[in-house]
């Protein structure tokens, strides 16, 4: 066990967290403020998505050259200014150019903390210490709408909850200069040859995991960035009542990252995998046609599923995770952006409602992917990752 990288880790995402689920309770004030509709507010997710997908892809480029604390401390700083510029904005397309920067910043320090857990933790605890950092981004996804709330009702300005989170980065870019961190970060020392063939021959089934993880992470996201606005339009309620089911989502997804930090299901994780997007699409599917009060619940059929994938993608390319967790990563990103596109254009033409049905739509296809990727990758050959 590596203390330092877990600890790290933990507190780069909840970083994360605590910076990308701020911005779904404030999407309606945002866009009230600067009087656009949802396909032009959409954009404010999208392009932070779209420069999210850049710098995760080419992150795996800045690893070969810089040690990953190097380049986190970058992250860092970089976020903290993207912060201060989307409370400062004066208009929609300053806000737009700022969130750009924001995504950017947003896929280093979402990346690093997932590859630092594996490689610091031990084979038998890895699973419980990878749920147990996503826990960290379901504290910081519980807090982000409380403080949306919070910060409202005491400044009556949207604009102040952004400087207040910029103290988080803040405070993770301190922590990275103490004196533990020393010699344990090196830059990879993977010759370019075997770094070649690792690339020859893992390509396609990284992709094909990368795409499994990004349709699940659609499904959430959707959930988590327009539950505030799902529930001001169907049931009439305030920005902070609308907050507190975002809330409820994040407390429902706290909840179930933490019992699969103590816990380790006697099954394998591709059925664990399959039972949670399939539960999540049910909840989806229920809140809308049913109660709008089952769409918190999907914060807790979800929660294993990043965790659960991370570890599962770990077992397959032990000796290339940076490299799989970078295409993973960017992969989210472009998804993010055709989804909140998409959901932006129903919204508009066809109401939320509808544009909530993407999300089973998303589940279902990372359940294809989930029961396929054995089928067409390990009929042959029972390891993907075979050189070290």
């Amino acid at each position: 066990m590596i203390w330092p990288y877990i600890i790290l880790s933990y507190f780069s995402l909840f970083v994360f967290g605590l910076s990308d689920n701020v911005r779904g309770p404030l999407f309606p004030e945002i866009m009230k403020e600067f009087a656009v509709n949802d396909s032009m507010g959409s954009w404010m997710f999208a392009l932070s998505s779209i420069s999210g997908f850049l710098s995760s892809y080419m992150a795996r480029h800045l690893l070969r050259r810089f040690d990953r604390l190097t380049v986190l401390r970058g992250g860092a700083l970089a976020l903290i200014v993207s912060l201060i510029g989307l409370a400062t904005a004066p208009v929609f397309y300053v806000f737009l150019f700022f969130s750009l920067t924001f995504g950017m910043s947003l896929g280093i320090v979402g990346l690093i903390p997932n590859v630092l857990v594996p490689l610091g933790s031990s084979a038998e605890r890895k699973q419980q210490l990878l749920s147990g950092l996503h826990s960290m981004y379901g504290v910081a996804s519980f807090l982000s709408p409380l403080i949306a709330a919070g910060v409202e009702v005491v400044t009556g300005s949207w604009r102040w909850t952004f400087a207040i989170v910029a103290i988080a980065p803040l405070g993770l870019f301190l922590y990275t200069l103490h004196g533990s961190h020393g010699n344990l970060h090196k830059k990879s020392e993977v010759p370019a040859e075997t770094h070649k063939l690792n690339k020859a021959r893992n390509f396609k089934p990284q992709i094909f995991l990368a795409f499994m993880v990004s349709f699940c992470v659609c499904a959430e996201i959707m959930v988590s960035s327009r539950l505030a606005l799902f529930m001001r339009r169907t049931m009439n309620y305030d920005m902070e009542r609308a907050s507190l089911y975002v809330t409820y989502f994040f407390i429902c997804m706290l909840v179930g990252r933490l019992l699969f930090t103590l816990i380790k299901l006697p099954t394998s994780i591709r059925n664990q995998l399959t039972g949670a997007v399939v539960l999540s699409a049910a909840c989806t599917l229920a809140g809308i046609y049913v109660s709008p009060m089952f769409m918190p619940l999907v914060g807790f059929t979800v929660a294993p599923f990043y965790p659960l994938a991370i570890s599962w993608i770990s077992t397959k390319f032990p000796h290339d995770l940076d490299t799989a967790v970078s295409y993973m990563m960017a992969t989210d990103s472009m998804m993010l952006v055709a989804m909140h596109l998409l959901v932006g254009h129903i919204t508009d033409t066809s109401g939320i409602a509808t544009a909530m049905l993407l999300g089973p739509a998303c589940c279902f296809i990372s359940f294809m992917f989930i029961n396929s990727y054995e089928f067409f990758f390990e009929r042959h050959r029972p390891q993907d990752d075979p050189i070290p």
